[in-house]
């Protein structure tokens, strides 16, 4: 049966077994595609931004405001014409189905929602009585133009400033492999002698006038010896191995502007 410093030289021997190199290499491999497909999701959010500013207004608009939830909706509407006395129970905005908007709150509602270079410049009849679910449904539309116009202005001055993009300056990729290797053998015996001698004297007497006339007397001794021997014995083998491959990305990177064409 081989030692446990054998069988530790045994495992170092297998170290080819790893695939170090292949580690190595798909480290390399894996980390230049990430690069590159980094680069290509970039470029597409360029090509992605081009193409919508490259809209008209009116396309963009009737492209993008059904993206428009609800939450912006009430958000715009609660800034451009919010209740008179708000309390904690209040609605967030005057417009709803039943409630009569005065003609300044109408017009100051058309005010906000104005959109230059769109049809009818999207603008709202409101009403002399009380909103219908009609109504309402006509205003929440005028106000998805609104906020989808804004988001084209945005995208307009985006493309003026030109994108904010990662570009890799340097990089340096390291791999470590650790192998470690170790056997030992232990050997323990103990030994106990245990010795015990005893001596013992038993005597006995009896007299009595009446029981018989003569003195009856006994004696007797003992002796005990004793001999114990124990012996423990351990033996323990111990062998073991460990491998620790160590691999890390280290990237410099900086941002800068890509000029786009408006």
């Amino acid at each position: 049966m081989p030692t446990a410093t054998e069988l530790a030289v045994t495992q170092a021997a297998r170290l080819n077994e790893i695939g170090f190199p292949e580690f190595t290499a798909k480290l390399i491999t894996d980390t230049f595609d990430a690069l590159v497909a980094a680069n290509l999701r970039q470029t597409q959010a360029y090509i992605e931004l081009v193409q919508q500013v490259s809209k008209t207004l009116t396309q963009f608009i009737n492209d993008t405001r059904d993206d428009i939830n609800g939450e912006q909706l009430m958000q715009f509407l609660a800034t451009a014409l919010p209740p008179d006395n708000p309390t904690k129970d209040s609605p967030p905005t005057k417009i709803a189905v039943g409630a009569t908007i005065p003609d300044a709150d109408a017009t100051k509602l058309n005010e906000a929602l104005r959109v230059p270079e769109y049809p009818a410049e999207n603008q709202v009849t409101v009403p002399d009585g009380a909103l219908t679910q009609e109504n309402v449904n006509t205003i929440l539309a005028a106000v998805a133009n609104r906020i989808t116009a804004n988001k084209y202005t945005l995208l307009k001055e985006m493309v003026k400033m030109g994108i904010l993009r990662l570009v890799v300056e340097n990089g340096k990729i390291e791999t470590r492999l650790t192998f470690t290797t170790y056997g030992s053998t232990f050997y323990e015996k103990v030994a106990t002698q245990y010795h015990r001698d005893s001596f013992q004297f038993k005597a006995k007497a009896s007299t009595g006038a009446f029981v018989s006339l003569w003195c009856k007397a006994s004696a007797s001794t003992q002796y005990n010896s004793i001999n114990i021997s124990t012996t423990k014995e351990t033996n323990r083998d111990i062998t073991g191995s460990s491998v620790q491959i160590y691999g890390s990305v280290i990237i410099n990177f900086k941002t800068d502007y890509q000029p786009l064409a408006a």
